[in-house]
């Protein structure tokens, strides 16, 4: 449905007129004969635009938008005028006026102010969602950290989110690091503004030095770079070892000084930068992988994002955190079967986070009835060369013997326990300990 519109004027021709134009177009109107009678219309049901004479009995248009912006901020304001009144117009756009029009009013004038209006609005509301999506997908509370790494991880973010030094965040590739980066950034002060990210090592059209400091376009136009543009922002520098040695030494310095030389004019660098790397700062800076004109980066406050083999009791809970993903964004709900979160805690994952999705992701497509099976999860580990291909029988025993090894762990003494835990029957269970050569503690 299209979104309501108020006339307000005390010409009953203006009202009828208009209201026939915006109607024709499927557009719901309402009507007021003066801004008090505008007001009480507001007051009994929300519209997205006020149409309004300024000169009217009573109250005129100039207070009247007042009144709106104050009671109904939401609601845009187009203030209609004569042309001897046309400099008020021009003045009520400094209180908060959307547009003017000058009448006598045009059909298609009026009709492509409105839609330029209302689209802005549209647009406006789905930049809006799409903020608030991603501060949701990125709020601390999303971090997993129930092992203690990834606990103590959390409690340094609260302590560096809204400063504004710049901030060093290291790890494996995998491990998240782009990840905290936004996560940084949308719990902070600056979770409004822009967040940027360059990847050093993928080099963007028209060069990482444009997309950074900016550049001249052909036509002799300034374009200003992602350092000026996000203004109070964050921009996160991926890689920042693969960044060029000039572009290294001229970051540096706009660090050290918070000014930005942009060619003929210096301006102030009021983003935050993060800057991400394999390694921390001092180990590039020493191995001479990074400029000594960086130096100040061992300064600076530095997270590092813990391996997956070094926060395994996260597993459980990243695995939830992809159903839960995969799930919105494919339309299809999937679960997790039993013997699946055994199976993956039993392999290391060299590509850590990244690896352990895309194996989900991977058993995820070959899923029955949207069940992640054990059996699907060890078919996109040999895929990902996580296990080595010695035949589906040796694979099979091997990840029972896995299985019932940690179940019979977790449950010392309680074998019946560990059958329930299992699915299996306490019978059975003996016998599986049997075939492996399993035994309980002090036998």
């Amino acid at each position: 449905m299209l979104d309501r519109i108020l006339i307000v004027d005390d010409e009953p021709l203006v009202l009828e007129t208009l209201s026939e134009v915006l109607s024709s177009q499927g557009y719901p109107v309402s009507q007021a004969s003066d801004a008090r009678a505008g007001l009480e219309v507001l007051a009994r049901e929300p519209h997205a635009l006020v149409l309004s004479d300024i000169r009217m009995p009573g109250m005129d248009g100039v207070e009247f938008l007042r009144e709106v912006r104050k009671v109904h901020p939401g609601t845009d304001v187009v203030l209609m005028t004569g042309f001897g009144s046309l400099d008020g117009a021009i003045d009520a756009m400094a209180l908060g006026a959307a547009d003017y029009l000058i009448k006598p009013l045009k059909p298609k004038e009026i009709l492509a102010r409105v839609r330029s209006i209302l689209t802005r609005r549209k647009l406006e509301s789905e930049v809006h969602s799409l903020h608030s999506a991603l501060r949701s997908r990125f709020d601390m509370h999303n971090l997993v950290a129930e092992s203690p790494r990834m606990s103590a991880l959390v409690a340094a973010v609260r302590s560096v989110k809204d400063a504004t030094e710049p901030l060093v965040i290291f790890g494996e590739p995998g491990s998240g690091r782009r990840f905290l980066a936004r996560t940084v950034h949308y719990s902070s002060d600056r979770r409004s503004a822009e967040f940027a990210l360059l990847d050093a090592r993928v080099p963007p059209p028209g060069g990482i030095e444009a997309a950074l400091f900016g550049a001249r376009t052909p036509g002799g136009r300034r374009r200003r770079g992602m350092l000026e543009k996000v203004e109070r922002g964050t921009v996160h520098i991926a890689s920042i070892e693969a960044l060029p040695t000039d572009l290294q030494v001229r970051l540096g310095a706009a660090l050290i000084t918070r000014k930005l030389d942009v060619g003929e004019k210096v301006v102030d660098l009021e983003c935050r930068v993060i800057v991400s790397s394999d390694e921390p700062p001092i180990e590039l800076l020493n191995s001479r992988r990074l400029p000594s004109d960086l130096g100040s980066l061992k300064e600076c406050a530095a997270l590092h994002v813990p391996p997956l083999r070094q926060r395994i009791e996260d597993l459980p809970g990243l695995v939830a955190v992809f159903v839960e993903t995969h799930s919105s964004e494919h339309g299809r709900s999937v679960r997790v079967g039993s013997g699946v979160i055994e199976l993956l805690s039993s392999h290391q994952f060299p590509g850590n986070v990244t690896q352990l999705f895309a194996v989900l992701a991977n058993a995820a497509t070959h899923s029955v009835d949207g069940e992640i099976s054990v059996e699907s999860v060890e078919r996109a580990l040999r895929q990902s060369n996580l296990v080595e291909d010695k035949g589906i029988a040796d694979h099979l025993g091997d990840r029972e013997y896995q299985i019932v090894l940690r179940a019979v762990q977790r449950n010392p003494g309680r074998l019946d326990q560990a059958a329930r835990e299992l699915g299996i029957s306490r019978t059975t269970l003996w016998r599986r300990m049997k075939k492996h050569g399993i035994k309980l503690e002090g036998e």
